[in-house]
């Protein structure tokens, strides 16, 4: 994979969590993808270093025989969500060791890996990824049916909020999207001038 196609996939997918509004998105990439130019591995690592001290984070959370799947986050805010009282009593009752942020990314990892063996995917990434408890504890009460609204994710709480929330999301992308197709780096816009 060539590191423009890299940064397209970051700004078409992962904005909300490179601009800092959301505390993780994930990438699903094709395992051909590590066929042609730089292996995603070596991406993640030359922009594990590139960020290092900026509060962005990138992290492959599975390398599956025909996917990889790339967490990109901001370890504070992640931090922080997943120490929330309600999200942490979530995670705690589905076996997650609360205590160290980094322990649970290696066992949500393993919950991918294993749950995709099976044709499946953990619901409770949603809780990783920012989105309302409510709404990833309904997801999972109803298996995905009986939602009130369906953006970036299936919705049964506040759809107003929701849809607040996805407006705000693209706009972030289609302005990383700009930047990109300009030819500049993620990395410039975050770090070269200040982010509206």
């Amino acid at each position: 994979m060539t590191a423009t196609a890299f940064e397209r996939q970051l700004a078409q997918h992962g904005s909300p969590a490179l601009a800092g509004i959301k505390p993780a998105n994930i990438i699903t990439f094709s395992a051909k993808d590590d066929e042609d130019g730089c292996g995603l591995r070596e991406l993640t690592a030359i922009y594990n270093r590139r960020f290092q001290g900026q509060d962005l984070a990138f992290q492959l959370l599975c390398e599956c025989p025909r996917s990889r799947i790339l967490m990109v986050y901001r370890p504070s805010l992640l931090e922080f969500h997943v120490k929330h009282p309600e999200v942490k009593a979530v995670l705690k009752q589905m076996g997650y060791d609360t205590g160290r942020t980094e322990v649970m990314l290696k066992q949500l990892g393993r919950r991918i890996r294993e749950s995709r063996l099976k044709g499946g995917f953990p619901h409770e990434i949603g809780l990783f990824l920012g989105y309302p408890v409510e709404d990833v504890v309904g997801f999972m009460e109803n298996k995905g049916q009986n939602y009130l609204y369906s953006c970036y994710w299936k919705v049964y709480s506040d759809v107003e909020r929701a849809k607040a929330w996805c407006r705000r999301w693209e706009k972030v992308r289609d302005g990383l999207l700009k930047v990109v197709d300009s030819g500049r780096s993620i990395y410039d816009m975050f770090y070269t001038e200040t982010v509206a």
